[in-house]
């Protein structure tokens, strides 16, 4: 039976929890072919559920007993949303850490001054460029590439199979499940030339916010998500709420060229990323999504309180 704190679909977004024990319980309990989409450069690839639990729990393994991965500790996200950057992700707030997410179009001084800022324990860029920019931190793992000092990500995955038996996988779940609903689970750089601040937002403030959301455009079984571009704090509360919902088949990252047969429901993302090339049912969602997540994260932007310095 799974508690209050650990439902999936709208049964855990009803109750009082956290993003880990969310994750948990949507990875217990789902209801679609595939959880992720992502386009290879010829066609839309599937990532089952199965499959991105298994990632998740092996990132975490390995940056847990290699890279000394605990909770509070911040870890950089510098990449636009891809499905790496939504494992990544999953394994900070599923292990109580800061997951920060950094633009990685920012310009030269701003990139590098925002990885600076959110002085993170454990760094994930999308290139070895990218890395190359990353000092401080215990561990880098490059999405495309690798920088020296680096793990790559095929590396990474492939260490931490080694490490995922089914005792240390009770241990990540376990961990999972301890972690507080005032504990820090969003974070952004937010800011340009040179005045930067780090804001963070608790799992407690994320999920209120997904409850709404879902509550006013309920889950669907069969529906697509599709949400591209920047990592911003409204298109990964988007894309976490369609993930955890057990429903929502999320492709990420989508090319406008590919787009047009993918026939998304939802459609979160920046200007040009193409709704589908037929109505649907329901009509595509781009400007609601966009005005609803606005008011969502109004009292986000108002708040002035920046992210406790790392200790």
């Amino acid at each position: 039976m799974i508690d209050s704190g650990e439902r999936s679909g709208h049964e855990g977004l009803e109750q009082p929890g956290t993003l880990a024990r969310l994750f948990l319980g949507t990875m217990r309990r789902h209801d679609r072919r595939a959880v992720l989409l992502h386009y290879d450069g010829e066609r839309w690839r599937e990532t089952p559920d199965w499959r991105l639990e298994r990632q998740v729990i092996r990132l975490a393994l390995l940056l847990r007993e290699r890279a000394r991965l605990a909770p509070g500790d911040r870890v950089a996200i510098v990449s636009r949303l891809r499905p790496e950057s939504v494992v990544a992700e999953l394994v900070a707030v599923a292990q109580g850490a800061l997951a920060v997410a950094i633009d990685p179009d920012l310009p030269a001084g701003d990139l590098r001054a925002a990885i600076e800022q959110a002085a993170p324990a454990i760094a994930l860029v999308s290139d070895a460029a990218q890395g190359e920019l990353v000092s401080g931190a215990r561990a880098v793992i490059c999405f495309e590439g690798n920088a020296e000092g680096a793990w790559a990500w095929s590396e990474a995955l492939e260490l931490g199979g080694t490490l995922d038996t089914p005792e240390r996988a009770q241990s990540f779940r376990a961990q999972a499940r301890e972690v507080a609903a005032d504990a820090p689970a969003l974070g952004e750089v937010s800011g340009s030339n040179g005045l930067l601040r780090l804001q963070s937002f608790t799992h407690a403030e994320v999920v209120a916010r997904m409850r709404t959301l879902r509550t006013e455009s309920p889950a669907r079984k069969g529906s697509i998500a599709a949400v591209a571009g920047s990592p911003t704090l409204a298109a990964r509360l988007a894309l976490l709420s369609f993930l955890l919902d057990g429903s929502t088949t999320c492709a990420v990252g989508m090319p406008g060229s590919a787009g047009a047969g993918l026939r998304p429901d939802w459609v979160v993302g920046p200007d040009g990323v193409p709704g589908p090339a037929q109505p649907v049912r329901p009509a595509p969602r781009r400007a609601g999504a966009r005005a609803l997540l606005d008011r969502l994260l109004a009292p986000f932007r108002s708040d002035t309180r920046e992210a406790k310095p790392q200790t």
